[in-house]
């Protein structure tokens, strides 16, 4: 049994209107828009099939497979049938991208159904501190539906530390629920507001920062960088955290040219993790990049840090089917029974459990 922590099933009616630029998220939603748009995104650089515009064509046609379930299974074939899998929700009526055309309870309860079909799916609930009612919603996903976690997508207009979040932090650690959380900038899922409203979200902010010349993601960055996570752990000690892609392919990168870099998230997630006992990385979608798999291999021979990683793949947010593969074999293979166990079994088992059973 092999545990992927990291992956998404929501569908496209999940995705806000304003997503992508130009109403092309609409567009895309229809089967001839789908045909004659994607056809047109795949061939603006015709020297590359890797490139933004075929992400976001991979994006959408993926979220367009019309159920949950069928999404789960696409990516399922490419692991052990007794494989697990986290589920992570995602709530993104507030990222000031116009309107999401499902309702996000929908999206829950087609998830609690499909845990009821697949019992080996750990389904995780996205909590946006700006939707009413979200104890409720917490309470509801968890005690009745199966639900055993809690998504903080920091990057759509909040801080962590928010105390709006407490009453969550207090209901998870007092049930064992584990917490994943967005831990990488520059991403595209961000709030998309105007940047007079964003500069207005930064100042709820602990300290001050200054956002002259910072762009829209630069500034969404802010909201999730691994230290807003100090206050919560030094707020509730037993929580556990996984801070999610550890901080980036940019810092890994960066750590491997310039190892003294300031404020490399890389080595700030790195020294969190041998401070915070509770604290986990995983490596979705960073590793993408094989060129990091030997970086991967030197930090699980750390007798602490070996049992602080694990294992996710982050589909379908950014992936496509042949890096899906990678992450199921090539990294395998490449790290060797002993390790890759490590951070795809013992490790998630650890983090995984709770005071409820299944």
């Amino acid at each position: 049994m092999i545990y992927n922590c990291h992956i998404h099933t929501f569908k496209d009616a999940d995705i806000p209107r304003g997503f992508l630029p130009l109403g092309l998220v609409r567009v895309l939603s229809t089967k001839p828009g789908f045909r004659v748009v994607s056809r047109i995104l795949n061939n603006i650089n015709p020297f590359s099939d890797n490139d933004a515009f075929d992400r976001y064509v991979k994006f959408v046609e993926l979220g367009r497979l019309g159920s949950q379930e069928a999404i789960y299974k696409n990516c399922r074939k490419f692991y052990p049938k007794n494989s697990k899998f986290g589920i992570l929700a995602m709530d993104m009526a507030y990222m000031g991208a116009g309107k999401v055309p499902r309702a996000y309870f929908d999206q829950l309860k087609e998830l609690g159904e499909l845990k009821l079909k697949y019992p080996e799916t750990i389904p995780f609930v996205h909590i946006d501190p700006r939707r009413n009612g979200y104890m409720d919603i917490l309470k509801k996903c968890v005690e009745d539906w199966g639900f055993r976690g809690v998504k903080v997508y920091p990057p759509l207009g909040y801080f962590p530390y928010d105390e709006r979040m407490y009453s969550v932090y207090e209901y998870c650690q007092a049930n064992h629920l584990p917490i994943i959380t967005h831990c990488s900038p520059f991403n595209p899922v961000h709030y998309k507001g105007k940047k007079k409203e964003l500069r207005k979200l930064l100042e709820q902010g602990r300290d001050r920062i200054d956002t002259r010349g910072m762009s829209r993601k630069e500034m969404c960055s802010k909201f999730t960088h691994p230290l807003n996570w100090e206050y919560v752990m030094e707020d509730f000690p037993a929580l556990k955290i996984c801070l999610g892609h550890f901080g980036s392919a940019h810092y890994w990168s960066e750590f491997l040219d310039n190892p003294d870099g300031p404020d490399n998230w890389f080595l700030i997630i790195k020294d969190m993790l041998e401070r915070y006992p509770h604290l986990y990385s995983d490596i979705s979608f960073t590793l993408n990049k094989k060129e990091y798999f030997p970086l991967l291999k030197v930090l699980l021979q750390d007798k602490l840090l070996r049992n602080k990683i694990l294992f996710g793949s982050d589909y379908y947010m950014v992936e496509t089917e042949a890096t899906e593969r990678r992450f199921s074999l090539d990294l395998r293979a490449y790290l060797g029974e002993d390790d890759f166990m490590t951070i795809a079994k013992k490790n998630p088992e650890q983090f995984f459990a709770t005071r409820f059973n299944d």
